[in-house]
């Protein structure tokens, strides 16, 4: 690991880019990011844009880049990799707990949403979550019905707390019904990746467990920049090293 230099990244065509700690944190931009990205795009480079956050279209994600001036190529959320996972795979009706994000997704490539004989269950983030939906999810789990996490991120950040993320609520169905999601969409798995021409591509994001940990079990390098959820101590802490770090993306 070492600090990154602008001619390290002139060897990769394609950058892969979280947003949440990258492009903004806690809905501030983060300008340095921004212009740094700005700057890749206008030097050829293809804007691959990778978030866990399963609960916006990925329509809303393009028109927010757009207006900060970064054209994004391609634009992959939890929510389009878990539509795409499961109509790969021949599942067309679900019992979803998510929001507007997540069922758009479902439905746009034709799958239905259902309370009853559910192919499978779905869940991401939901800030309407109730004991009601916890009840219905975790008896269909129970009996067997196959369990999709759209992520296991704990908690989001707010100021000086967090929100429960889509991961704690997996987690209560999980306990509930005595059984572990069966497949995880989200970063660091593979599955946010299918289908992405990854040779001479880096990712850049700030999370280690998610974003560099994903970069690594796709073959890529990574760059950790440092405006969101770690620092360099926590390479150390948690064994997770990128190729590279950042301060921020002025440096590209």
């Amino acid at each position: 690991m070492r600090a990154l230099r602008a001619e390290d990244i002139e060897k990769f065509s394609t950058i892969l880019c979280d947003m949440d700690g990258v492009v903004w944190r806690e809905g501030e931009v983060i300008w340095e990011n921004v212009e740094g990205l700005r700057r890749l795009k206008n030097r050829g480079k293809k804007l691959i844009f990778i978030t866990n956050n399963s609960s916006k279209k990925w329509t809303d994600y393009a028109k927010r880049l757009e207006i900060l001036g970064i054209e994004a190529d391609v634009i992959i959320t939890s929510s389009t990799a878990t539509a795409n996972y499961l109509i790969n795979r021949g599942i067309k009706r679900v019992y979803a707990i998510g929001e507007e994000g997540l069922f758009w997704a479902l439905e746009s490539v034709g799958i239905k949403l259902c309370d009853e004989k559910p192919e499978a269950v779905v869940v991401g983030i939901d800030r309407n979550f109730n004991y009601e939906k916890l009840k219905r999810a975790s008896n269909f789990v129970y009996f067997g019905t196959f369990f999709v996490a759209t992520n296991l991120d704990a908690h989001i950040r707010e100021g000086n707390g967090i929100l429960p993320g889509a991961g704690s609520i997996v987690s209560a169905i999980s306990y509930a019904s005595g059984r572990k999601p069966d497949v995880v969409i989200g970063k660091p798995n593979r599955y946010m990746f299918e289908g992405l021409d990854l040779k001479d591509g880096v990712l850049i994001g700030d999370n280690l467990e998610t974003d560099i940990l994903g970069g690594k079990n796709v073959g890529i390098p990574t760059i950790l920049v440092l405006t969101g959820v770690h620092n360099l101590d926590d390479v150390e802490k948690l064994g997770i090293e990128p190729d590279f770090f950042a301060e921020n993306l002025l440096t590209v």
